[in-house]
């Protein structure tokens, strides 16, 4: 619970912390306390407000029940139960769009080939064994799209691929497996059309008319729209608003909107793409940012020249779109695959997976099908961008062992399952 916002309100939580911290040891009541107001940290305004069970435990503070914990486990649950209701319902009302991403998350640009990382970092020192398979990128996307449609019951459209890492072949390969847009970060875009834009003060990009429309990529028999994200606006959600007071934010927010369209041709109908590395924003503005967002869209409902737009309706309205022949392959992360590839530890996670996965490609022919199935989707849970992204030294942690072993024992299972040794690396650096 890094977020001083959620934890200030709950001082015996930061007693009991702090006492962790420090090496004490704790009773199991003490103990029960810490797991009952780590769980409460979270919950939203407005469930508080109409939960009298929950706005009971946050009066109380302390010295909780193991009844009491049943309490906020039988909300917690219902709540669960009602999120994908609540999405079908603004879904089925326009007012959101349902999306999907690859199935187990990977960076498919890397599965697809692995070189492709050289694209946008020439200099990057990469494996001499390269990951090759599309294949295992096409599974990925397809079951994606299978899961999400018969779990929602409708067509989903989109695709945010994992980290919004994009290449030529991935793209293609979305548009091969039915995806109509997909989303990236603006340095893709720069990177692909030649160009590093400047920004004035007011983070307004000068001569940025193509961040502010999709780019459509063709493939042989098949299109795909990508929306390219405004980095700058994006951040001021995620990262700088939650100091401010709400409305202050919401009134800097609409008059950057508002002297962007300014800067851009009057004939011309631009999308601004917003896009948030969602799970980490909320939880550092003053009741989970419910005050924020909802003097945003009310302060959009009162603008005619701002219109809230899903990229399907966008697509629908305006389908003249600019072609985009190349991308440049990267990520929403500077434009680069580097989070994922490149620094030793990284490559040795590649090249762990590179031995694995050959020996599946050997042993596959003689395996039942049950047997076969069961391997491949531990050999995709493998893919995962995490395993990647916790390695080496740009996203340090102390759980770097755990994530490591955890990558590890998934090879290590593929192996049993196969018939096969394990082929096991030097850990770089021994």
């Amino acid at each position: 619970a890094p977020s001083s916002t959620l934890t200030d309100r709950f001082p015996r939580f930061l007693e009991l912390r702090s006492r962790v911290d420090a090496g004490d040891h704790l009773d199991g009541q003490e103990w029960r306390d810490i797991q009952v107001l780590y769980q409460l940290l979270w919950f939203d305004p407005l469930t508080i407000e109409e939960n009298e069970g929950i706005y009971r435990l946050i009066r109380k503070g302390r010295s909780f029940s193991e009844e009491e914990k049943e309490i906020l486990w039988s909300t917690t649950s219902t709540m669960f139960q009602n999120i994908p209701a609540a999405y079908q319902d603004l879904s089925h009302r326009g007012q959101v769009e349902l999306s999907t991403s690859p199935f187990y998350h990977p960076i498919l640009p890397l599965l697809i080939d692995g070189q492709v990382a050289r694209e946008s970092d020439p200099s990057i020192l990469l494996s001499s064994h390269c990951f090759r398979h599309k294949d295992d990128a096409q599974t990925h996307i397809q079951r994606a799209r299978d899961y999400s449609q018969a779990y929602w019951g409708e067509t989903v459209h989109g695709m945010w691929p994992s980290e919004g890492s994009v290449s030529d072949e991935a793209l293609s390969l979305m548009a091969e497996n039915g995806v109509d847009w997909a989303m990236s970060g603006e340095e893709v875009l720069f990177h692909s059309l030649g160009y590093s834009p400047d920004r004035n003060e007011d983070g307004v990009v000068q001569n940025g008319e193509r961040l502010y429309h999709p780019a459509l990529f063709l493939t042989p028999g098949k299109r795909i729209s990508v929306f390219f994200r405004d980095r700058f606006l994006s951040d001021l959600i995620g990262f700088s608003y939650q100091h401010y007071d709400a409305q202050q934010a919401v009134d800097d927010f609409i008059r950057r909107l508002q002297l962007l369209r300014s800067s851009l041709p009057v004939d011309s109908h631009p999308v601004v793409t917003v896009v948030l590395d969602g799970e980490n924003s909320w939880e550092y503005y003053p009741d989970n940012g419910y005050h924020f967002l909802t003097r945003l869209y009310d302060a959009i409902s009162q603008k005619p020249d701002i219109i809230p737009m899903t990229p399907s309706e966008y697509l629908k309205q305006f389908p003249d779109q600019p072609i985009l022949t190349h991308v440049v392959a990267g990520s929403w992360i500077y434009g680069r695959l580097n989070t994922w590839i490149g620094h030793p530890e990284k490559n040795w996670a590649w090249d762990q997976l590179f031995r694995v996965r050959d020996l599946v490609d050997r042993k596959a022919i003689a395996l039942s099908r049950e047997l076969k199935e069961k391997v491949f989707d531990i050999l995709y849970q493998s893919e995962g961008s995490d395993w990647f992204w916790w390695m080496g030294d740009d996203n340090p942690t102390p759980q770097k062992r755990e994530f490591q072993e955890h990558f590890v024992s998934l090879l290590k299972r593929i192996c049993d399952l196969i018939g096969e040794e394990f082929p096991r690396l030097e850990w770089p650096g021994r």
